[in-house]
């Protein structure tokens, strides 16, 4: 591989991305959800720490007449960011289907692909620079994210401690990782089509198929696996020969149970279970919102306490190593592609 040759290709493909119309068009409303969601979570963070400091104060001066003061204090990451996990989730994986889908196919309908294979360079050398070029506009997109989220946490008042600023810095890196799997997906399926817009259509049918339509199928084959009655939640009957009973534990947990079966809580977290694991191995989706979110604080906001800083990165490096499977499952789409990109691309004939 040409170091210097691939390069270039990056260079030209980054600064013509940078002046694609379509994609200013989805990188601005990109930008503008994410601010949205910056002023929103903000705002949403101070009104719950609001909560919580009046909590504080009535518990220290307990009043008879007060019903409920005991609000759990809310960390800022988890609030703030949350929303942006979808936005990625959504709008990123859009951003990254229209970087990459005439990557090659595009090359191809204006006949550029053979001039540029005319010249001395290997095949691998034009993928590796096109992939190179564009991740690029992926990092300065979600840069420039990052720096916009935390300025307006700075404006609006909001002190970030340096946990807070490693929890947003491996939130962007997770981020990048799967708009760089979507990315992958999208230049594989450029190759594989004669057309920019069949390349599209494949990219975002794939998309819609491990987003919207394995939600359903998951849920159905959860429900095939461990039948539940919903009605034993509004007491109704369940059957004339099966009564519905409340269980009390010692520890005070309350269980929905059959009678001479096991509990309709443990039928649901079974179900549950069955459903996410379904959707973690066919989703990339399914997969960074879970990694994003353990990130973020949202798995373990309750338990987090006052610290020194080397026990929150104790903290982030366990949750990191506890998601660590996610981050493989999420990965290995963009491998598979980036694999029969090399495979394909290598073998075609260009005319």
């Amino acid at each position: 591989m040409n170091n210097n040759k691939v390069a270039v290709i990056a260079k030209k493909e980054f600064f013509d991305s940078i002046k694609s119309k379509t994609f200013l068009t989805i990188f601005g409303i990109f930008l503008l959800l994410m601010l949205v969601s910056s002023v929103m979570g903000i705002n949403n963070y101070n009104k719950q720490l609001d909560q919580y400091q009046k909590s504080q104060v009535e518990n220290q001066n307990p009043d008879k007449n007060s019903v409920f003061t005991d609000f759990p204090e809310p960390k800022l990451t988890a609030v703030v960011f949350q929303e942006m996990v979808t936005n990625i989730g959504v709008i990123g994986a859009i951003l990254a289907i229209i970087l990459g889908y005439n990557a090659v196919s595009g090359e191809k309908e204006r006949g550029n692909l053979k001039l540029i294979l005319s010249y001395p360079l290997y095949r691998e050398d034009v993928v590796n620079g096109k992939f190179f070029g564009k991740i690029g506009i992926l990092i300065l997109t979600l840069a420039i994210t990052s720096i916009l989220s935390i300025a307006c946490a700075l404006v609006m008042g909001v002190n970030l401690t340096g946990s807070d600023l490693i929890a947003i810095a491996l939130f962007m890196v997770i981020s990048t990782l799967y708009l760089i799997t979507f990315l992958e997906i999208s230049i594989f399926f450029s190759t594989v089509s004669k057309s920019g817009t069949s390349s599209i259509l494949y990219s975002f049918m794939f998309w819609i198929l491990s987003t919207m339509i394995i939600t359903s199928f998951s849920g159905v084959v959860a429900d095939a696996m461990v039948p539940t009655d919903d009605t034993a939640f509004y007491g109704g009957k369940i059957s004339s020969t099966n009564s519905v009973s409340i269980v009390v534990s010692d520890n005070g947990e309350t269980n929905l149970s059959e009678d001479g079966g096991e509990s309709t809580f443990e039928k649901y977290q079974k179900k549950w279970k069955i459903q996410n694991t379904i959707e973690s191995l066919i989703s990339p989706t399914q997969n960074y919102e879970q990694v994003a979110s353990a990130i973020l604080g949202n798995d373990f906001v309750n338990s987090l306490t006052e610290s020194d800083s080397s026990q929150n990165e104790i903290d982030m490096f366990e949750t990191i190593s506890g998601k660590m499977s996610n981050i493989i499952t999420m990965l290995v789409w963009a491998i598979i592609s980036l694999v029969g990109t090399y495979v394909v691309f290598m073998r075609q004939d260009i005319r």
